[in-house]
């Protein structure tokens, strides 16, 4: 089930991350209830008018456990967030040049990730050096083989 913070499992990682406001909270907490969820709990976040990160945090992560969801460590979320953004170089969503940027904001805000991410900070970075089309044109082709060893075709399939 996808809801507005994406797949269950990028909720998660967003959570971990910091990048859901409390505000978020009812909102997702209502879409798990449409889409057919039911529990006290999400009742209850579903229902809040003025959600706080102190109150409704550790509700929302309650939430989380009753539909199976795993909070993940902070270096898992950062993969999780970091082979979407991947994935959507290689559909074409997203430009592999922003692409790498987000995914190079997600190595530096998260500490263990330079082994798995430092190709994209490397071409980013030199995408951003570069002196001709043609160098830009290098740098893409390198994010995007980056992105295809991060989340291949086949990612999210199941």
């Amino acid at each position: 089930m996808r809801i507005e913070f994406g797949s269950w499992d990028m909720v998660a990682a967003k959570w971990v991350l910091g990048l859901i406001p409390s505000e978020a909270l009812p909102r997702i907490a209502t879409a798990a209830l449409e889409a057919g969820l039911d529990s006290p709990s999400l009742r209850q976040l579903a229902g809040e008018l003025h959600p706080t990160l102190g109150t409704e945090g550790p509700l929302f992560e309650e939430i989380l456990d009753e539909i199976g969801v795993g909070i993940p460590d902070r270096s898992r979320a950062g993969l999780v967030l970091a082979r979407a953004h991947a994935a959507d170089i290689t559909t074409g969503t997203l430009s592999p040049y922003e692409g790498a940027c987000q995914i190079w904001s997600i190595e530096s805000d998260v500490e263990g990730l330079l082994p798995d991410l430092g190709s994209f900070v490397y071409w980013a970075s030199e995408w951003q050096d570069a002196n001709s089309p043609a160098r830009r044109q290098e740098c893409e082709a390198g994010i995007r083989k980056a992105a295809l060893d991060l989340a291949p075709p086949d990612y999210g399939a199941a």
